[in-house]
């Protein structure tokens, strides 16, 4: 898929080529995580090798000259999503390994760069990775939703967020007790919102603690699971 912007005669975007990942586009993409995210959260050159090497998917929106989004895709083999089993920790959850036959797939890290946030490259991106998804032969995409409404931010890093208190203490307590809150609550998290809207995917479970380098979500992750066969 090929796309620019043009306004008035004038070409005011890049042509964006929105594809699979190939093997020169490591260097651009370690750059992309440098620009998109702050220094705890950027995956380097040697993490972004190791990853490919584990068997993961990584969707690209490539400029001439630099990468504008990704998504990365872990294929996996198990039939749904289990809490029980789900990985405890950011670091384990983006470095598991694909294993077969793919049923299921692990969605994370939907970067942005900051020049092409709020544009049609984002939904683009995911799309390409839903119908690479259907193509592995997979129900069900499993995914953690970053929640920055959770203690907010207004400095490095893509959110300008006010902390909401109304959503953080809905977390709080879906934290003690182990109760799902209202989807309505939820949905007061932008980031939330976006996924909800773009896949209509279902908020299956809280991983407290997940990132903490993660400052704005409070370190935390809202699970999300889409089936693709609805």
């Amino acid at each position: 898929m090929r796309y620019t912007s043009i306004r008035g005669g004038i070409v005011t975007r890049p042509v964006l080529e929105v594809r699979l990942i190939e093997a020169g586009d490591v260097g651009a993409l370690a750059q992309l995580e440098a620009a998109a995210w702050p220094g705890p959260l950027q995956a380097k050159e040697e993490l972004i090798q190791r990853r490919l090497a584990l068997g993961h998917g990584i969707i690209v929106a490539a400029a001439p000259d630099y990468l504008a989004a990704a998504v990365c895709v872990i294929p996996r083999d198990e039939p749904q999503f289990d809490a029980g089993s789900f990985p405890q920790h950011f670091a384990q959850f983006s470095t598991l390994p694909r294993t077969d036959p793919v049923r299921s797939v692990y969605a994370y890290n939907l970067c942005v760069h900051p020049s092409h946030r709020g544009e049609r490259v984002v939904r683009d991106v995911i799309n390409l990775g839903i119908a690479t998804i259907r193509e592995w032969g997979a129900r069900w995409i499993i995914g953690d939703g970053r929640c920055p409404s959770y203690a907010g931010s207004s400095g490095e890093g893509p959110d300008k967020v006010r902390c909401d208190p109304l959503f953080r203490a809905a977390l709080d307590g879906w934290a003690a007790t182990g109760t799902r809150p209202a989807l309505d609550m939820l949905l007061r998290d932008p980031v939330l919102r976006f996924y909800h809207r773009v896949l209509d995917c279902e908020f299956v479970h809280l991983a407290w603690n997940f990132l903490p380098q993660d400052s704005s979500s409070g370190g935390h992750r809202v699970i999300f699971v889409k089936d693709l066969s609805v």
